[in-house]
């Protein structure tokens, strides 16, 4: 039987929660398949999340324009620029993946802490950031854009042998994560957003610091 959108919002949100636990699960199998992440498994995730919620847009591309994120200055792309910018994310997340062939490796296997291993730790952190911040800009679904978006960054972490993290964005944490992302919108500096999502690892790790390297892009 296929679900149809409550008309409760009390059972809508709670149908969205279970969803991102549904999601959550998607992405820790699909990190350990080591699979290809791709723009197909971004919209899986966002699936995975409204299949039960809002099954119209579980998946799909929005059909229809948005005239500013919540919180935010950003006016994303008009809707019939969305196939394209994908395919473009798509063509990105190829390169990354490829130069990142032996990084779950040098990440698992590890020692110490030695130069190749925290640079590598670097690459990975700005694969998640770039994935996190297109799909934000694009605002590629009509609803839950932000929650795909962090998914996709955990898968990406997952993948490599790291663990999924946390980004808080309540109160004045949301303000400097939006701050984050208005960065990269404005100069395509990738600092503070590469900053909060490396605290979020040392958080996950029992406050254990990485010497990261944070150049930026």
């Amino acid at each position: 039987m296929i679900a149809t959108r409550p008309k409760a919002k009390k059972e809508m949100q709670e149908r969205e929660v279970v969803g991102v636990f549904r999601a959550s699960r998607f992405v820790r199998e699909y990190a350990k398949s080591h699979g290809q992440i791709s723009v197909d498994i971004l919209c899986k995730i966002h699936a995975n999340i409204f299949e039960e919620a809002w099954p119209e847009i579980a998946g799909v591309f929005r059909d229809e324009d948005i005239s500013r994120i919540s919180g935010s200055d950003h006016v994303p792309p008009h809707w019939r620029q969305i196939p394209s910018l994908m395919r473009e994310m798509d063509e990105k997340m190829y390169g990354y993946v490829a130069d990142l062939t032996l990084a779950e490796g040098l990440i698992q296997h590890a020692k110490d802490e030695s130069a190749e291993f925290l640079k590598t730790i670097e690459s990975v952190l700005k694969f998640a950031a770039y994935v996190h911040h297109a799909i934000t800009y694009i605002h590629p679904f009509r609803d839950g854009n932000g929650r795909t978006a962090r998914l996709a960054a955990n898968l990406i972490l997952e993948r490599y042998g790291l663990i999924g993290i946390s980004i808080k964005i309540e109160r004045e944490n949301k303000n400097r994560y939006c701050d984050a992302l208005a960065q990269i919108d404005k100069y395509e500096d990738y600092e503070p957003l590469l900053n909060l999502m490396a605290e979020g690892l040392v958080d996950r790790y029992g406050g254990v610091p990485m010497r990261l390297v944070k150049d930026g892009k």
